[in-house]
């Protein structure tokens, strides 16, 4: 027994000891089989700013990926795509010129076949598209833009463009970067604020990940003039006027009502006391909608208002924190029937993923305050009413609560 134990061990030291003497070499795993087939009867369907390839795969019980090898911005690049699919989509080219694409049909031990060579000739990239949709207007505080990416109904990151806004400097006879706007929708807007309102010559162009970009648009606008209301005045009017019983009402029937105060360490005051780390929270249970008047101590043409949610243990997006809410303005609180709807927005979070999960943009979105329009049309008024139709953690739900760190204002004085 003995003997067959050391002749055991000495077959595994020569054994290991061989191995560590040899050679390391690496290299695919699989080495075995032929080259294959190239890929044949294929189709080109020219994109914006791409193109997709079609294509029949070889025979090959092998075959592990198609490369499609191709010039993008003067480097020699690669694309594949998996042998469980007979596509491929090039991306990122922001010129119409034709130029030939090879494609190789490669095994599981990166044998490449002979190349099939196909010409594309893309359509104009989506930044193009995107310049020529861009409507500029002057806004309170600076300008609004609106614009659509029709490319952007694919749903690819891919689609998405930059647009960056700058503003000419007279005096150092430059461009100057004032804005910078990410966007991955359809049909959209942003705007530019804090600007002063004086005639201001500003240049708007576009751009996508590949550095692919427009000519610059310029125009020339003058912002309307704002300014952010003070909220040393404003003050707490619940409990000394009717509550109208307008727009949407408590399914129920019953009448809607005025939110009163958690407790004594979350009063309404808090929404206005300029710190976004303190917090107003009404107590819980309310039918909804629910009713927040305040009175501003003057009469103001509000043009925008920015919020900042409370973050809790679910994050932002999350617990009482309003999704979706009117706001409503009179200068006779005494009279039900005289207060009017200038605002009305339901909340959206930038990563759409569902309550309790945020992403880095949602957070940082939220953290920096979330600013809405008044309507253009809304007339002078003294007195405000937050109603709060739903929370994110009762969305469409009949029963809730709200809670929200601060409030701010702008406008102009009358």
């Amino acid at each position: 027994m003995e003997r067959i134990y050391n002749t055991l061990v000495l077959i595994l030291t020569f054994g290991l000891s061989t191995l560590s003497c040899s050679e390391e070499k690496f290299g695919p795993i699989l080495g075995g089989g032929g080259t294959p087939g190239p890929v044949r009867e294929v189709r080109v369907e020219n994109l914006a700013g791409g193109a997709k390839i079609s294509y029949a795969l070889p025979n090959d019980e092998n075959l592990l990926y198609v490369k499609a090898v191709y010039s993008l911005k003067g480097v020699e690049v690669e694309s594949k795509a998996s042998y469980l699919t007979n596509h491929l989509i090039l991306e990122g080219f922001g010129d119409e010129n034709e130029r030939e694409v090879a494609l190789y049909a490669v095994s599981r031990s990166e044998k490449e076949s002979s190349p099939t060579t196909v010409t594309i000739k893309p359509l104009p990239a989506p930044v193009f598209s995107v310049l020529q949709s861009l409507d500029v207007q002057e806004t309170f505080g600076g300008i609004v833009v609106n614009f659509e990416n029709p490319s952007a109904a694919s749903g690819s990151v891919n689609s998405n463009v930059v647009i960056g806004t700058l503003r000419w400097d007279e005096e150092l006879k430059e461009w100057e970067s004032i804005d910078t706007y990410y966007s991955g929708l359809t049909k959209d807007q942003f705007a530019v604020r804090g600007l002063e309102s004086v005639p201001i010559r500003f240049g708007i162009f576009v751009k996508d990940r590949w550095d692919n970009h427009t000519d610059t648009l310029e125009t020339e606008l003058t912002p309307i003039y704002e300014e952010e209301i003070a909220k040393d005045r404003w003050r707490d009017v619940r409990g000394l006027y009717p509550v109208p019983q307008v727009g949407a009402l408590p399914v129920s029937g019953n009448p809607m009502v005025e939110a009163v105060d958690y407790s004594g360490a979350y009063p309404i005051v808090r929404m206005w006391d300029g710190n976004v780390g303190n917090f107003f929270h009404t107590k819980a249970g309310f039918e909804l909608p629910i009713w927040v008047p305040f009175d501003l101590g003057e009469s103001i043409k509000l043009s925008r208002y920015k919020i900042w949610q409370r973050s809790v243990a679910g994050g932002y997006f999350s617990h009482g924190n309003p999704h979706e809410w009117e706001i409503w303005g009179t200068n006779t609180p005494e009279d039900p029937n005289s207060w009017v709807m200038i605002a009305h927005e339901i909340m959206v979070k930038p990563s759409g993923l569902p309550v309790g999960q945020n992403s880095a943009d949602d957070r940082a979105v939220a953290a920096a305050g979330q600013e809405y329009d008044f309507a253009l049309d809304a007339p002078p008024v003294r007195y405000l009413a937050w109603k709060q139709i739903d929370n994110w953690a009762s969305i469409q739900g009949e029963f809730g609560f709200m809670h929200v760190n601060e409030l701010s204002l702008w406008g102009q004085r009358n």
